[in-house]
């Protein structure tokens, strides 16, 4: 006798959105890189082949420009897996074990959910701005002269470490979100227990929480890889389009002037094949990353054991 399947019919509204605005596009993407499509007349579509992946790695003003974005987006990742996945454990343990204020503190930390990336680059560059910024305002009431006030995000050596520190802020959410969660779920009893037979804070952490964090925390490193290859919004606002000179540029921020322009050169010749090139390169380089970083995690087996 033939099964009913209702949940099909609940799950096709959605699947037939996902492939017409997620699966499509990825393909159109890999295609329209083959092409020398304009972006606006398809009768001006043209095939060229890998010319577009060839001039992204071997015509030096793309090449460098390229590798230089993407150098940035790994240290991006860097950051967030040394620093902020660190702060994420501490600031969760914590909230979970109900430190003085943590109802208040949680308000601050989870503050930044409830806006976009976006806007907190935009506070961010009102606090440090180098002319009218609040930290300057509060160093020259300080005594501080006006020729040696820091410049912050003007001085390229140091708008990369300015841009984590607001990122910081910002990207520590979700995964504090993930991880309190993951804590919340230990039963009370076995953390009486511990207390009962005389473990201390940290062997309660170290021998607890920590081999219970195993799935959120392969979301986390997982989540953490696609966020700093595909940062985008963060880093236009706080470097333009051009990310301060290629400090703070990141690979879609190159995407969007190829495809779009820059929006401060009125001049500058967009190319929708080359564009697509950086989308598909970019969406690979996530597929090999998010593969090796699902297989090498899940051979760890110091989680949940």
């Amino acid at each position: 006798m033939k099964k009913s399947r209702p949940y099909i019919w609940y799950m096709l509204p959605g699947l037939i959105f996902y492939t017409a605005f997620m699966i499509l596009p990825i393909f159109l993407t890999a295609l329209i890189s083959l092409t020398g499509f304009n972006g606006v007349n398809w009768d001006t579509l043209t095939w060229v082949g890998g010319d577009n992946y060839v001039k992204l790695f071997t015509d030096p003003s793309n090449s460098s420009v390229y590798w230089n974005a993407l150098i940035n987006n790994l240290k991006f990742i860097a950051v967030e897996y040394v620093i902020i996945i660190p702060i994420q454990l501490l600031v969760s343990y914590a909230f979970y074990r109900k430190i003085h204020f943590h109802n208040f503190l949680e308000g601050v930390f989870f503050l930044p959910y409830v806006f976009s990336a976006a806007v907190i680059g935009f506070f961010s560059t009102i606090v440090f701005n180098e002319s009218f910024g609040m930290v300057n305002k509060v160093l020259m009431a300080l005594g501080v002269s006006k020729v040696n006030l820091p410049v912050f995000y003007a001085d390229t050596s140091h708008a990369f470490a300015l841009m984590m520190g607001t990122g910081i802020w910002y990207s520590s959410v979700i995964g504090m979100m993930i991880l309190l969660s993951n804590m919340k779920n230990i039963p009370a009893d076995v953390m009486e227990a511990a207390t009962v037979d005389g473990a201390n804070e940290w062997k309660k952490f170290i021998h607890i929480i920590l081999p219970d964090l195993g799935p959120g925390m392969i979301n986390i490193i997982v989540l953490d890889a696609i966020w700093g290859i595909t940062a985008f919004d963060l880093p236009y606002v706080l470097g333009g389009p051009y990310g301060r000179g290629g400090a703070i540029d990141f690979v879609n921020m190159m995407f969007y002037r190829t495809a779009f322009g820059s929006g401060a050169v009125s001049s500058v010749q967009t190319d929708y094949g080359l564009a697509a090139a950086i989308g598909t390169t970019t969406f690979v380089i996530i597929l090999i990353l998010t593969g090796i970083l699902q297989s090498g995690l899940r051979r760890v087996k110091v989680w949940n054991e």
